[in-house]
């Protein structure tokens, strides 16, 4: 997306969860053989989980194949998935984001995690100061507003209505995770790689009630 009135769209410089729904789907899969050892044979529990765990495969696969191209790191990923070995370093994780808002003056903020303690802010795009990780990001209350460096931000949030609705669902039930909406979801900080809400997540959620 180009630049809007000399800002930079929150796209821009929004990293590739790649490595997130890599870990997510290991998780996941790894999960489903668990639960496949305990059900009984021949069961209906046990064949609606060997089709999950095939959906599961074939999407790891894909993204494995469109997405990295180095093929020993491919097949590391995949020794991961069907042997349980240790995921391998690459690709890079993307830093969580905690915040995204847009101050009065219409400038894009983002605040992620650097460390455990320490977070990342930048407005437009560049770098302005790294805080203590502080407890305001953990609210659960929308909406949030924050000021940093001396501007005051309102949360914005760029998952659609229909990831955010499929989330909820799954979360209300016992469906399978929404694979199809990951990407927007791990990008936009509402869940991590187990698929459990972060703080950001549950004030996501609360825009659903509005």
């Amino acid at each position: 997306m180009a630049r809007e009135q000399g800002r930079i769209a929150p796209e821009q410089f929004a990293p590739l969860p790649l490595r997130e729904e890599l870990e997510a789907l290991a998780r996941y899969y790894h999960h489903l053989q668990n639960e496949h050892k305990r059900a009984a044979p021949e069961s209906s529990v046990r064949r609606r989980i060997e089709d999950r765990l095939l959906d599961v495969r074939e999407r790891f696969d894909l993204l494995v194949e469109e997405w990295i191209e180095d093929e020993d790191l491919r097949g590391a990923w995949l020794e991961h998935l069907h042997n349980r070995a240790a995921a391998p370093d690459g690709p890079e994780a993307i830093r969580p984001l905690v915040f995204r808002g847009v101050t009065e003056a219409g400038s894009d903020v983002e605040v992620r995690e650097r460390t455990d303690e320490e977070l990342e802010v930048r407005i437009d795009g560049a770098l302005v100061e790294r805080v203590a990780a502080e407890e305001d990001f953990a609210s659960t209350v929308r909406p949030l507003r924050v000021r940093l460096d001396g501007l005051r931000a309102e949360e914005t949030f760029t998952a659609s209505r229909e990831a955010l609705d499929a989330l909820a669902e799954f979360l209300d039930g016992d469906e399978s995770p929404p694979w199809d909406f990951a990407p927007e979801l791990l990008a936009d900080g509402l869940i991590d790689v187990r698929f459990a809400l972060t703080p950001r997540g549950r004030r996501a959620l609360a825009t659903r009630e509005q």
